[in-house]
């Protein structure tokens, strides 16, 4: 029986594109793949999750890497995170959860300027009964120790607990330790998912 439900932020709760933000400051096809290597796809990125250095850090070592393209990287690592829009249907889902007896938590890797930006813009956060995100406990996933975080901070049974993430990684790491999944992509239905894993969903 499930008794918990633990929501991803990313492209689960919250829409999260990096070509689309990077295509809003930049039409040329080759400098949008050096800025999104750059940025997105480099270890400052990961190290921004797991809370070891800051935003205007990051920022400067994508600088010093590419400081000709100063102005644009300024602009994307401001501007990036008001792109984080709620998926409406799946933030319906959640409110349907919140009105039952199940707990729901957050586990997320997140940067703490972009989770402070979200979290006080959106009232959808009220409903979670905890919440571990990556930066505060300095790991991410698929790391196991944030899921034992999870776990022992909540004090949850995996096998009575859904978890739902983008990432397959994720997925598979949560499987290991026993939870039930849903690795949700744009192709399947939230609710629908939620709804043969949930009894009287």
């Amino acid at each position: 029986m499930i008794k918990n439900v633990v929501f991803d932020l990313g492209n689960v709760l919250l829409d999260f594109n990096s070509d689309n933000i990077i295509a809003d400051h930049i039409e040329d096809e080759k400098l949008h793949q050096r800025i999104s290597k750059n940025i997105f796809e480099s270890k400052e990125w990961i190290k921004l999750d797991k809370g070891e250095i800051s935003a205007s850090k990051a920022t400067e070592i994508f600088i010093k890497r590419q400081p000709e393209n100063e102005k644009l990287i300024k602009e994307i690592m401001h501007n990036w995170k008001f792109y984080l829009r709620p998926i409406k249907p799946n933030v319906e889902v959640l409110n349907k959860l919140a009105n039952m007896n199940i707990n729901l938590y957050i586990l997320s890797n997140f940067h703490k300027e972009a989770f402070e930006v979200v979290y006080n813009k959106y009232d959808f956060f009220k409903h979670f009964d905890g919440m571990i995100i990556s930066y505060q406990v300095k790991a991410v996933k698929p790391d196991k120790i944030i899921y034992e975080k999870l776990i022992n901070s909540f004090d949850i049974l995996p096998k009575n607990t859904l978890f739902i993430d983008d990432s397959f990684k994720n997925i598979q790491a949560a499987e290991k330790l026993g939870f039930k999944t849903i690795h949700f992509n744009d192709n399947i239905s939230l609710e629908k998912e939620i709804s043969n894993d949930i009894e009287n969903y």
